[in-house]
């Protein structure tokens, strides 16, 4: 089923042709060690409700941060938006992490479809290796293989900075300027866009 969608609501004039997301699972993330103590979390139902499938392009690549346990809720949140997931891309960290029954030291990123979008580039092994930084930051190499796979305009959602890049990659996030509007969805840059009459 198709659906006619105005990107206007978003606060941008197109609709986006890769996504990536790497939302603040709330899932096994509270307590001393948890992630709650660098940024706020959301629920799963939150995360599933958010309209990631109106921003995207009919013919549209999806790539998905999750961690090993939220590995199964990253294919219901795809598949909410509108996804399929094709395979997991791992990225191990070499590098001892925390963990109740085993240590986590890798982190998924899955690709995800929906419509025809073409894959640019058949040979990229389903894992990278890249320099562990500061909690949560996600390896900058991420944004070398997307772009080498899946076509622009990009869309990174929950961006903590611009991407290093020279694509056309538009963001959103709590500490970012963000470059569209997600109803019900606030971030801090959308008060400061409309004080200063930007939409």
């Amino acid at each position: 089923m198709t659906r006619d969608v105005d990107p206007a609501r978003f606060g941008t004039t197109t609709t986006f042709r890769t996504i990536l997301a790497d939302p603040p699972w709330d899932l096994q993330q509270k307590g001393a060690r948890g992630a709650e103590r660098y940024y706020p979390l959301m629920s799963l139902e939150h995360i599933k409700a958010m309209p990631v499938g109106d921003l995207a392009a009919a013919d549209a690549h999806l790539w998905l941060w999750c961690t090993n346990a939220t590995l199964r809720e990253g294919y219901d949140v795809a598949e909410e938006w509108g996804f399929t997931v094709r395979s997991p891309l791992t990225w191990i960290k070499f590098r001892l992490g925390l963990g109740a029954y085993l240590r986590n030291s890798t982190e998924h990123l899955l690709f995800a479809t929906r419509g025809t979008a073409p894959v640019n580039f058949r040979s990229q092994p389903t894992w990278i290796n890249a320099p562990v930084q500061e909690h949560s930051r996600k390896p900058q190499e991420q944004f070398a293989v997307i772009e080498r796979i899946s076509d622009g305009p990009y869309l990174e959602l929950f961006a903590r900075r611009r991407p290093p890049s020279h694509a056309s990659w538009s963001v959103w996030g709590n500490e970012v300027d963000s470059d569209i509007r997600l109803p019900g969805y606030p971030v801090p840059s959308d008060k400061r866009q409309s004080e200063h009459g930007r939409g």
